[in-house]
């Protein structure tokens, strides 16, 4: 293998602690192994950029499925470090049929392992259809580009002249959602793939390794601003998760819905959440997308889900509409409501409309829903409803009143229907705290689902994880 691989795989790998290179010599475009990462075995590939621009060959493809068909008999995550031109061109079909073979044992390993990968140079082709089926994709901003087809053939048949960073460049396709994490160099990716591996467990019939130092306390928001006010939802997510635990996926695309890894109590967590500080937490396409991803490798590695919400609904408009919101949002409620893993559901403000229902409410699948005791959930925002119901009497008095009488009836409205309390004698709530004991209440719900989930875990089937 070349010096640059070499030094790659160091960096992955725990100090001193070896690589057991699998069938070195042949296949030499692909260098394949196993090694140890925060003590535990993993497998990994990388191509190697000095052999035909890390093209792949029917050989080195013939091992990398070899690696991910043992990855999955033995329960070790897999990683890869993606530096590839695509497939070798002077092997022709011989090439071909080698990648196909390698995307379906990663496909077949997919439902028993997590997967994780790296973009550190290119990712042509074959090997960009082999990181977008990962679990986390994580990008090198410096030097890392990603595309299926290179400028060369957007110019033969589409006549379009486009350069490999604006065509594919990390920076750009993170803003589309292509990447979960992104670094600003090669260190820090590699590094990157560690943190994400010290919160996933080994397989799919494991549990994720609990931190048994735990994590300092944050201290929790006073409270939460009234009405329309926006407010960072991070601060809320960092109070009751374990200090510096938390690890945003995605957060340059679909900014009113926030995502990540966290630790609560030493035991990681996926965490979804509104942003109420962009477009009021409303639900478009991209956040809808976002969402459901990450509650489906959240489901599929084990990871129990705390989700934040504070919303007024999906967003709309006929950008939205045409974008096709109905299936792209169907999405994020099929991901909670096919979830097997224990989720817990916080009202922090308001739940308007499809909001409620689609951020694991209960009638979707919640197992533990709390509310603060001013939250409010609503078929429609009050004024919306208020026009709706009352419009008769709205439209009986002078302009000049109307505007009055509309805030009126709202305040109305939200005194017969919001207020936590009210939510749980309806039944919509099962505990009802203040922002100060939220943490509290979130880790006593996770830590009675956690031993049952724990204990019938060997009896539940994974599905292979499918990129929305």
């Amino acid at each position: 293998m070349s010096f640059a691989v070499k030094r790659r795989i160091e960096a992955l790998l725990d100090v001193g602690s070896g690589f057991d290179e699998l069938r070195s010599g042949f296949g030499r475009d692909a260098v394949a192994g196993y090694g140890s990462v925060w003590g535990r075995r993993v497998a990994l590939w990388t191509n190697d950029p000095e052999v035909f621009a890390g093209s792949l060959s029917a050989e080195g493809m013939e091992k990398v499925s070899e690696l991910y068909e043992g990855a999955a008999r033995e329960g070790l995550p897999v990683v890869y470090l993606a530096d590839s031109a695509g497939a070798k061109l002077q092997e022709g079909a011989r090439s071909l049929n080698g990648v196909a073979k390698a995307y379906r044992s990663m496909t077949m390993a997919s439902s028993r392992v997590p997967l994780i990968s790296a973009v550190i140079g290119g990712s042509v082709g074959g090997s960009a259809f082999m990181v977008a089926s990962s679990d986390v994709i994580i990008g090198n901003a410096e030097g890392g580009y990603l595309f299926v087809s290179g400028p060369a053939s957007a110019r033969r048949f589409r006549g379009l002249t486009v350069g490999v960073r604006e065509l594919g460049g990390v920076e750009v396709l993170w803003r589309k959602g292509a990447f979960d994490l992104v670094r600003p160099d090669e260190a820090g990716a590699v590094a990157a793939v560690r943190d994400v591996l010290g919160y996933l467990p080994q397989n799919t019939t494991e549990m994720p390794p609990v931190n048994e130092a735990g994590g300092a306390e944050v201290e929790a928001p006073g409270c939460l601003p009234d009405s329309d006010a926006g407010y960072d939802v991070r601060a809320v997510i960092r109070s009751v998760v374990d200090g510096g635990s938390f690890l945003e996926f995605g957060d340059g695309y679909s900014e009113s819905a926030v995502v990540g890894l966290a630790r609560v109590e030493g035991r990681p967590v996926g965490v979804v959440a509104n942003q109420p500080s962009v477009k009021m937490g409303a639900i478009d396409v991209g956040a809808a997308l976002k969402m459901a991803r990450f509650v489906s490798v959240c489901d599929k590695n084990n990871l129990p889900v705390v989700t934040f919400v504070d919303t007024v609904g999906f967003e709309p408009g006929p950008d939205q509409e045409h974008g096709n919101l109905p299936r792209h949002g169907a999405k994020l409620l099929y991901s909670y409501a096919t979830s097997e893993v224990p989720k817990v559901t916080v009202i922090l403000r308001r739940a308007y409309a499809g909001g409620f229902v689609s951020m694991c409410s209960k009638g979707l699948g919640a197992n533990h829903v709390i509310a603060l005791p001013e939250s409010e959930v609503m078929v429609q925002e009050p004024r919306l409803a208020v026009e709706l119901v009352r419009r008769r009497e709205l439209d009986a008095v002078l302009p000049e009143k109307r505007e009055e009488l509309l805030r009126t009836f709202a305040e109305e409205m939200r005194h017969q229907f919001a207020g936590g309390e009210k939510l749980l004698r309806l039944g919509a709530v099962d505990a009802v705290v203040e922002l100060r004991e939220l943490r509290t209440e979130i880790w006593r719900a996770l830590d009675r689902l956690l031993r049952s989930y724990a204990e019938r875990l060997g009896t539940i089937e994974k599905c292979p994880l499918f990129p929305v």
